[in-house]
């Protein structure tokens, strides 16, 4: 019986050695996620031109964070309906974004772009460069963390009055 084992293990390590094992990956298709960002900043666009606080958050992760100049960062969709509600109240009429650079892989994926905002009557507002990290959630690339910038320089602060 010995003398049986012993071949019978060496016939199957023989085997289970030649055996082709190739890992199924998936290739991560940056073309097609760019045109998904993109997908993405024209509903971004559109939320902006609707008014729409509501779907504008939706477009977000649940716990994503906003962090905008000079302004406490926003945590979660509930401050970013508010955000948006006060933008909207401060004349915003458009957006739009356009996609620079993006990296990353079928799960998390980093876009680098520019940013310009309108007021209701077409006039600039601002412009300005923006990072946003997305996050695969079911099935679809949502923002985790957005963080943008204007080109516009700083606005001096008010001078004193002085003492009478």
């Amino acid at each position: 019986m010995k003398k049986l084992i012993l071949p019978l293990v060496l016939v199957s390590m023989i085997f289970t050695s030649c055996e082709n094992k190739t890992e199924k990956t998936s290739a991560f298709d940056l073309d097609a996620t760019k045109k998904e960002l993109e997908t993405w900043n024209a509903e971004f666009a559109t939320a902006i031109s609707n008014k729409d606080s509501v779907g504008f958050a939706n477009l977000y992760a649940e716990d994503a964070v906003r962090m905008g100049p000079n302004a406490p960062q926003l945590e979660g969709r509930a401050s970013i309906v508010s955000n948006f509600a006060g933008a909207i109240k401060a004349g915003i009429g458009s957006g739009k974004l356009t996609l620079k650079d993006a990296w990353g892989d079928e799960n998390l994926v980093t876009e680098v772009g520019v940013y310009e905002l309108n007021a209701a009557d077409g006039s600039q507002v601002d412009k300005g460069k923006y990072i946003s990290i997305f996050k695969r959630i079911d099935g679809k690339l949502k923002p985790v963390r957005d963080i943008w910038n204007s080109d516009s320089p700083a606005t001096a602060p008010a001078a004193p009055e002085a003492a009478k």
